[in-house]
């Protein structure tokens, strides 16, 4: 029996590799993405939002069997520290380092998928909390992702394509 998870990302790769990477197929960008069954994965795409998925999954179901868990208690606002402070590692690593090993970068955008799902677990479990769970995380999220739209271009330098960017060689995606 072939591997599920092999077919569809072959499948998807087939129709539209886009789907996989945003990211040029370049040295420059490569940092930004891994190859698992010989297809360009975007880190963020395939780490991030999985990890934060399972992670809200798991504490969503371990609060429907064990809802008087001492872990339920604090406050909503604990539960919002507690969720940034898995996101702290990644941002304190692109302020002071700007750049880190491959591995160390998936184990960060990890512990950012698990912080969000700790985030927003509150808009499940706490009617009365939605709009200021609401608010913390666009206040998180607003500046991430402004951020990352600033210096998506960083990665450019040094490249004699840059100019072209996106319609550069890196965004050329062969079929075989």
């Amino acid at each position: 029996m072939k591997n599920p998870l092999r077919f569809v990302i072959e499948a998807i790769a087939e129709r539209n590799p886009m789907y996989l990477s945003h990211h040029p197929a370049c040295k420059y960008y490569d940092h930004h993405t891994f190859t698992l069954y010989d297809q360009q994965l975007c880190m963020g795409c395939f780490v991030v939002y999985p990890v934060g998925f399972v992670s809200l999954l798991t504490i969503s179901l371990f609060w429907i069997f064990r809802p008087d868990s001492v872990i339920f208690h604090p406050e909503t606002h604990h539960l919002h520290i507690i969720g940034m402070s898995f996101a702290s590692p990644m941002i304190a690593n692109k302020i002071i380092f700007k750049q880190s090993r491959k591995r160390m970068r998936i184990l960060m955008k990890a512990c950012l998928g698990v912080g969000l799902g700790i985030m927003v677990f509150p808009l499940l479990s706490r009617p009365s909390d939605r709009l200021f769970t609401l608010a913390v995380l666009l206040l998180f999220l607003i500046p991430y992702i402004g951020y990352k739209g600033v210096t998506a271009l960083d990665d450019c330098k040094g490249c004699p394509e840059k100019e072209d960017f996106p319609n550069c060689s890196g965004f050329e995606f062969k079929k075989e």
